[in-house]
């Protein structure tokens, strides 16, 4: 068994919330502060209940490795926001075998016309991660995020469906692995 998304449930949330908290994670999170177990039941709750909002946990050979969530920015439009961060003990490649496969999900199967993502300046990872899968650098908002007594840039990627067909064809994109949601 290889790796695959499945819709995020209850159970998983110990999980990602101790993922979330980690300070390997937490340390390239725009919102930095300890979420507690009542916030973190209440974001899933308001979450679940979103019919824009797609939260998934990403698991290799059945272990719990990623979390990956898509937002639908209207009922109208097919643009997605997404966000993601993996289990700080996974190994190296886990996140881009999780975001593949969340690309397939969401140009394949949800037919986005975009997604798009943000990254503070400062996570290096996660901007390399954005170029190698694809993405363009639309922007960077300087100095935009105030995060521990200082200002950070905001750096804004996105990719199109044009674009991911265009890379697939060429197999920049290689997902090889098996999704629930097919």
């Amino acid at each position: 068994m290889s790796g695959q998304l499945t819709p995020l449930t209850q159970a998983d949330l110990p999980t990602i919330r101790a993922w979330r908290n980690h300070e390997q994670i937490n340390a390239f999170m725009c919102a930095q502060h300890c979420i507690s177990e009542v916030e973190h039941q209440q974001w899933f709750t308001q979450k679940e209940q979103d019919p824009l909002q797609y939260l998934y946990l990403y698991q290799e050979n059945g272990v719990a490795q990623g979390f990956m969530q898509l937002q639908k920015i209207s009922l109208e439009s097919d643009v997605y926001r997404w966000g993601f961060y993996i289990s700080p003990d996974a190994s190296r490649g886990t996140g881009t075998k999780m975001t593949q496969q969340a690309l397939k999900l969401a140009f394949d199967v949800l037919n986005a016309q975009k997604i798009a993502g943000e990254v503070l300046g400062f996570n290096h990872a996660s901007r390399s991660l954005h170029n190698k899968l694809g993405f363009r650098e639309e922007g960077c908002l300087k100095q935009h995020h105030y995060l521990n007594g200082q200002y950070h840039d905001l750096y804004c990627f996105g990719l199109l469906q044009s674009d991911y067909r265009v890379n697939k064809e060429r197999g920049v994109l290689r997902v090889r692995a098996s999704t629930d949601y097919d």
